[in-house]
């Protein structure tokens, strides 16, 4: 299969935004699926292999936690027929008092920056994540408790 860089870059960026939807949405199976079988994350330090693993790793996650991750900055830095690395920035922004909240929540500052490196793969069922590796650049001090007007 051999697609042009701009399909390529499109494809990459479609699956890369939907697997951080579905893990902000707590929808792991969906997640899970987006990787090759033998697909790897490198998440907090730890080395996830394939969909057991990173599904096993994501059922530990706060229920009461609401995250969402922004991602900017796309751009493939390798591309071949069949694979690509993508490069781009995540900004974390995460609340979690211990209690699950409807509507807005106020906080004071994103979570975390990080580098996304993805290498992908075509398989069968479309692109794949093969690799994923986060790697921290900015860590932002700040609580995630609410403030007295939020808690209102």
């Amino acid at each position: 299969m051999s697609l042009s860089p701009e399909s390529t870059l499109n494809a990459s960026t479609q699956l890369i935004h939907q697997l951080f939807y579905f893990l902000d949405e707590a929808d792991y199976p969906k997640l899970a699926a987006l990787f090759t079988p033998q697909g790897t994350w490198k998440r907090q330090g730890e080395m996830l292999a394939g969909h057991a693993q990173i599904l096993n790793a994501l059922s530990k996650r706060p229920t009461t936690q609401r995250i969402r991750h922004v991602i900017s900055n796309t751009f493939l830095s390798a591309s071949e027929p069949a694979s690509a690395t993508l490069t781009a920035y995540m900004t974390a922004y995460r609340f979690d008092d211990g209690t699950k909240k409807l509507g807005s929540v106020t906080i004071s500052r994103p979570f975390r920056l990080s580098v996304v490196h993805a290498k992908l793969e075509v398989t069968d069922g479309g692109w794949r994540v093969a690799e994923l590796d986060l790697v921290p650049e900015f860590e932002f001090t700040a609580d995630s408790t609410p403030t007295a007007a939020a808690q209102q």
